[in-house]
């Protein structure tokens, strides 16, 4: 039985939608065509109607999910969303673009112009020595000629001229405004590689600050449920005259503490979430999927750490950069000693033969091509200061990159030892974890049975949570050490491997919320 063009139509849509969407694997796996030509079209419409109902609210499902990012997705999505790093890019392209436009300055310029020109021209001529030099020729010819001639021109003529210049000797101006260029550029990107560790830092500090509040999270939940359950346990032994009045007080004063803390715990838990969103750009809470980590074995020497930083730090990147404009502007302003060498020339398009009542044709030539070679003997300007000016700003700079290699350098040895502290410190509190377990078992075990009192109880149930935030804590410490030292190091790039290289992960629970 034939379709109907909107039947098809409607099918047509759903099978696009499924093989584009997230549901793609379900597109391959179903050809609606195939299924629905097996159908009357009278069932196939009603099919897809059912169908298409589905769909939507699926869909509605999917809009309020949380979207699921690793660390690594997280950091691609960054790169596309951030105005600042978008804005670092827009810097370098810029500074580029101001570079090409040095590429012809070694080559002559050509203009061509054009206008019209009005002038008036009154003079008086003296013709004395002419009437005087005919008078020696010829008696009484003086009276022939006047002594003098009015002369009154006026005229409207075009002007138009191609003229040229080519500097042939600057004194290192264009090499040097050239190389000032190229500094710039590498100013640029330093300046971006610089905007690029910032973002990447503050997505690595607020990613796994979410992954801390989540465990914080879970373990004041677990907290209050546990907690919850002693109080009710503490209120029934109470009712069976098993336990004091106090007992029972010191439970529910553990139980309001609990809620009061996994309160805390849901703000912070939902400041993080919030900065996380935020950051990434999203409409939908951001879920992470890469957990908290540790390496167990020891980092690369510190040495290498150093060498690194030195060479590869952004900021040295930077003053590196404006070492060498400084170094170029003190050669521009040297070049005010030396001579200036320009060969010129131009073409009258407008040419024109005089009359006399127009001579001006007779002033403007045809061509005129020359060369000029000029040196200032004067300037006001102080030169010699101009050139001392440019040296201390050398200077300046050196000093700034030999202070900032001081800072990086003590960065670099106080994050190492901090990843290190950290690493030693979530080693540490795994006995301190399982001791703390243990105990709690016993106490409980103790209090069902008579033995045990409620403070034991808490005090041993919180020890336990204190002793799982402590290595939360301490894990989170690390990722920021590490953070701190390759960013002071210039590796922050490769911290994505670090964290696929990391044989120790916190795995999360899902809140209860």
């Amino acid at each position: 039985m034939e379709m109907s063009p909107l039947y098809i139509a409607i099918v047509e849509h759903i099978n696009g939608w499924l093989m584009t969407s997230k549901k793609c694997a379900l597109g391959r796996l179903i050809s609606l065509k195939r299924f629905m030509r097996q159908q009357t079209s009278l069932q196939g419409l009603i099919w897809l109607c059912g169908f298409v109902l589905c769909l939507n609210i699926s869909t509605i499902g999917l809009a309020t999910a949380d979207t699921a990012l690793s660390y690594e997705q997280a950091l691609q999505r960054l790169y596309q969303q951030s105005d600042a790093i978008h804005a670092a890019n827009y810097y370098v392209d810029s500074e580029r673009d101001r570079r090409q436009s040095l590429d012809r300055l070694h080559l002559p310029t050509l203009s061509i112009s054009a206008g019209i020109q009005a002038y008036s021209l009154q003079r008086e001529l003296n013709v004395e020595p002419l009437q005087q030099a005919a008078e020696d020729l010829v008696p009484g010819a003086n009276q022939l000629f006047p002594s003098s001639i009015d002369l009154d021109f006026n005229a409207v003529d075009p002007v138009a001229a191609i003229t040229s210049s080519w500097q042939l000797y600057t004194g290192g101006r264009i090499k040097a405004s050239r190389r000032l260029a190229d500094a710039g550029i590498a100013q640029a990107e330093a300046e971006r590689d610089g905007a690029l560790e910032q973002q990447e830092k503050q997505l690595a500090t607020i990613y796994f600050s979410h992954l801390l509040a989540l465990s914080v999270l879970t373990i004041r939940e677990d907290v209050l449920e546990s907690v919850g359950h002693h109080l009710h346990l503490a209120k029934r032994f109470e009712k069976e005259g098993v336990l004091s009045k106090v007992e029972r007080l010191h439970a529910q004063v553990a139980f309001d503490e609990a809620r009061r803390n996994l309160e805390q715990a849901r703000a912070d838990f939902g400041i993080a979430d919030d900065t996380l969103r935020r950051l990434l750009r999203s409409d939908q809470p951001i879920k992470p999927l890469t957990q908290l980590f540790l390496l167990s074995r020891p980092l690369a020497p510190l040495a290498e750490f150093l060498r690194a930083g030195f060479a590869g730090h952004s900021q040295l990147g930077v003053l590196r950069a404006n070492r060498k404009q400084a170094q170029q502007g003190k050669v521009i302003e040297q070049a005010r000693f030396k001579p200036t060498v320009v060969a010129y020339g131009s073409y009258n398009l407008a040419q024109e033969d005089a009359e006399f009542s127009n001579p001006m044709p007779l002033l403007d030539p045809d061509w005129v091509i020359g060369i000029n070679i000029s040196y200032p003997l004067f300037d006001r300007y102080n030169r010699r200061r101009l050139i001392s000016a440019a040296g201390r700003k050398v200077q300046q700079v050196t000093a700034l990159q030999r202070e900032l290699e001081t800072v990086i350098a003590t960065v670099i040895e106080n994050s190492y030892r901090s990843v290190d502290r950290a690493r030693e410190q979530f080693m540490l509190l795994e006995s301190s974890i399982e001791l703390a377990q243990e105990t709690l078992r016993l106490r409980e075990r103790l209090f069902e049975e008579g033995l045990g009192t409620s403070l034991d109880v808490v005090d041993a149930r919180l020890a336990s949570a204190r002793a799982e935030t402590e290595r939360a804590v301490a894990a989170y410490s690390f990722v920021l050490s590490l953070v701190d030292l390759l960013e002071a190091s210039g590796q922050l790039d490769s911290f994505s491997d670090y964290v696929e290289q990391a044989d120790i992960r916190l795995l999360s629970k899902e809140s209860k919320q």
